[in-house]
């Protein structure tokens, strides 16, 4: 999926894992897909995101879809979207700002074009989880955004929980018909911070069902693909460990020796 772009205090943390700011005030980091995706095909992203350990810090962090730029991310309230016209953001808004009509608990949203005041939001401000109002709880949660191009809904999820939708035509309408944008996501601090990071899963994992993985000899072994990646896995490739190999998603394999 090509490389990343880090702007401001955002840093590497590995290769799918980014720290976007750390736990001091006034700062803001964004971290930017290189390659553009196109609107007119569906995608499907899983993220994990970690939104601190201070119950009383801030701001957030919001994944963008923009087609201009890969060199934004302001401090403060804003979280790094404020002011980005043609574009289109889910926040994880996670400090109540009176002079941006915020809700009192962690909420999440879907907003347009920089404006992160609530008010005119295409859906939310809510609860940004089902199950708590502080998401700023030291653990890492998924975070899920899902769009589909035929019906025109953008839909996210937080923690495996459906949380908004918006049925709007973002390229026609935000994107003056450019299908084309760059995503990423942004975070800041302002007087009040913590730590925020992101990672995009790349967990290659597998079950056979099997207890403690073992069978008799002249008996099939098959392998289910549980791996978690942060959108469609395009390929597989299976290392049986008795030089055979293969390309399916759950092959079968027949062990011909023990060990």
């Amino acid at each position: 999926m090509g490389q990343y772009i880090l702007n401001g205090d955002a840093t590497k943390d590995s290769c799918n894992c980014y720290t976007l700011t750390q736990p001091i005030n006034n700062q803001a980091g964004s971290v930017w897909q290189s390659k553009k995706i196109n609107l007119l095909d569906s995608f499907d992203f899983s993220f994990k995101v970690f939104l601190g350990c201070t119950t009383t810090g801030a701001d957030g962090v919001v994944f963008i879809l923009q087609p201009s730029s890969t060199s934004i991310g302001t401090v403060g309230e804003g979280l790094g979207f404020e002011g980005i016209s043609s574009s289109i953001g889910i926040s994880l808004d996670t400090y109540t700002n009176p002079d941006l009509n915020d809700p009192l608990y962690d909420h999440i949203s879907i907003q347009a074009n920089g404006i992160v005041k609530h008010g005119n939001d295409l859906a939310g401000p809510i609860p940004a989880s089902s199950a708590t109002n502080n998401i700023k709880d030291c653990q890492w949660h998924t975070f899920r955004i899902k769009w589909d191009p035929s019906t025109h809904i953008l839909s996210t999820y937080f923690d495996g929980v459906f949380r908004l939708s918006v049925q709007k035509d973002i390229v026609s309408d935000l994107f003056n018909s450019n299908p084309v944008v760059f995503w990423g996501f942004s975070g800041s601090t302002g007087g009040f911070n913590n730590l925020q990071k992101i990672c995009t899963p790349l967990n290659p994992d597998a079950t056979t069902g099997l207890v403690n993985n073992t069978v008799c000899i002249g008996n099939s072994v098959l392998f289910s693909d549980s791996s978690v990646s942060y959108t469609t896995i395009q390929n597989y490739y299976w290392d049986f460990g008795d030089g055979s190999t293969s390309t399916e998603e759950n092959p079968g394999h027949l062990y011909s020796q023990p060990g």
